[in-house]
């Protein structure tokens, strides 16, 4: 159902600064999706707000055509802050779905009461585990805290110091955007993925490896590679856990995201 884009992930840098903090840097090289592959990811991109199942019947009844109806009642409004936070935030679960092969629910933006309201909670979760019948110490829960930056002018360091600050408030919040994402998946009754949820309830009792992300979505032009390696080197790390910082890039930011959704509306 989801494309598949993890060839346009392209790492430049991989660091462990002295401090202990990491950074990986990727640039994302929308140059390479053709036009089925644009629309094939388009399509998918439409099923993290709206079910195929859904689809068809709520759009009914409103007196708008399913394009507008997705344009007006479903998707963010175009060129606003919501819609490029959005892109960011599921171009981070791609990351992590089709690069790190870890397992997302995509139900985050499901039950969205209107197109431009913010969704509270951890801004992505993801989930590694081998086997849910033979819970491991190794199984991995990943917590992101996403910025994007789609404009063309300004500096990335507002958007790297704002992730960082934020990444820090998902210890608080895990518990419960975990609670509200196996909540959903029980309404869908996806039962056997809401058991993978539940198996990273409880980590005093059933331990796992968490690891909490800083993510940077950058438009190329405002992204610097000096200005990123000099905030994360001098990040004091709160109770001496280092940072994990991921920063993603790509040209025409801005032009991509209008673009994605606005093929969303009509594939």
């Amino acid at each position: 159902m989801f494309f598949d884009n993890s060839e346009c992930f392209g790492l430049e840098k991989d660091i462990v600064l002295p401090n202990g903090n990491k950074i990986k840097i990727y640039k994302f090289n929308k140059d390479i999706l053709n036009e089925d592959m644009m629309n094939e990811w388009a399509r998918g991109f439409k099923r993290n707000y709206i079910t195929e199942e859904n689809e068809e019947e709520l759009y009914k009844g409103t007196g708008l055509t399913k394009q507008q109806y997705l344009e007006q009642m479903v998707f963010p409004n175009e060129g606003s802050p919501v819609m490029a936070g959005d892109f960011g935030e599921l171009l981070v679960y791609d990351y992590f779905n089709f690069v790190l092969k870890y397992y997302t629910s995509r139900t985050r933006y499901l039950d969205r009461t209107g197109p431009n309201k913010p969704i509270f909670g951890t801004d992505v979760i993801c989930y590694n585990i081998k086997n849910i019948q033979k819970p491991s110490r190794d199984d991995k829960l990943a917590a992101a805290e996403v910025k994007t930056h789609s404009r063309t002018k300004g500096k990335c360091e507002d958007t790297v110091k704002s992730a960082i600050k934020d990444s820090n408030k998902d210890n608080e919040r895990l518990a419960e955007s975990l609670n509200a994402e196996k909540r959903r998946l029980i309404d869908r009754k996806r039962l056997a993925e809401a058991k993978i949820v539940e198996r990273f309830q409880n980590k005093t009792d059933n331990p796992y490896i968490l690891d909490f992300f800083a993510v940077a979505v950058l438009e190329s032009q405002v992204y610097s590679e000096d200005i990123i390696i000099d905030l994360i080197n001098n990040y004091i790390p709160e109770n001496n856990i280092p940072i994990n910082m991921l920063v993603i890039h790509s040209e025409e930011l801005s032009l991509l995201i209008k673009e994605l959704y606005r093929r969303a509306c009509i594939c």
